[in-house]
């Protein structure tokens, strides 16, 4: 891939609690510089970012129920609509993990439905956590994110334990015969971990460490 390609699947992250808006705003001048995907941020800064981004093509990313994924199904939806309201272009929303371990999948199935409808023609992803997940768990969420229409499943909010190659491949595995991708977010500090993930199917990468990717990427 040239590197133009591997900046176009980056979200460029930046989900710190402590993060300021003039660093804020110095990785919003980075994503328009490399022409990424998206920034990813938390909400509360979606009108400040979508200002600093105004002009170019970058996206702008909603952290939503985030990290826990512990919200009601109808808090996440009012979240969604908020975000998009303010100019949210992405809504990427922590599932209900409690409910996956404990194999109540509608209570699954009726989070992932109710903001797939609330997203409209936004691009919805769905964050399993995989760390905290097996891997009949890990397939479980796959396919109901694919059966709820979402273009994405995301391995992780980048808290906690950090997705494998390996397990990027087993998502990539479960959702290549439908329209939903496979993001990968969480320890990918350079070009090499970028390259891997790519390697096992990825096809969004959420990382803080995007010019650090692209700087490093060999064509």
């Amino acid at each position: 891939m040239k590197k133009e390609e591997v900046a176009s699947i980056i979200d460029h992250t930046i989900l710190k609690p402590e993060v300021d808006y003039h660093y804020l705003e110095a990785v919003c001048f980075e994503a328009v510089k490399y022409s990424f995907a998206t920034v990813a941020i938390h909400p509360s800064n979606i009108r400040l970012v979508k200002k600093w981004l105004e002009g170019s093509n970058v996206g702008v990313t909603a952290a939503l129920a985030f990290p826990f994924g512990s919200w009601s199904a109808e808090m996440k939806v009012f979240e969604v609509q908020d975000a998009i309201k303010k100019g949210a272009t992405d809504c990427d929303f922590v599932i209900n993990i409690g409910a996956l371990k404990d194999k109540k999948y509608d209570v699954i199935k009726k989070e992932m439905e109710l903001i797939r409808k609330a997203c409209k023609n936004k691009i919805a992803k769905s964050i399993i956590e995989v760390g905290f997940l097996n891997e009949y768990e890990i397939v479980k969420a796959c396919e109901l994110g694919a059966n709820a229409g979402m273009d994405f499943v995301k391995t992780s909010t980048g808290f906690f334990d950090k997705p494998t190659p390996a397990i990027a491949k087993i998502m990539f595995e479960t959702l290549k015969n439908t329209s939903t991708r496979v993001k990968v977010a969480g320890g990918i500090k350079n070009a090499d971990d970028a390259k891997k993930m790519i390697d096992a199917g990825a096809k969004r990468l959420g990382t803080s460490s995007g010019v650090e990717i692209i700087q490093g990427w060999k064509e």
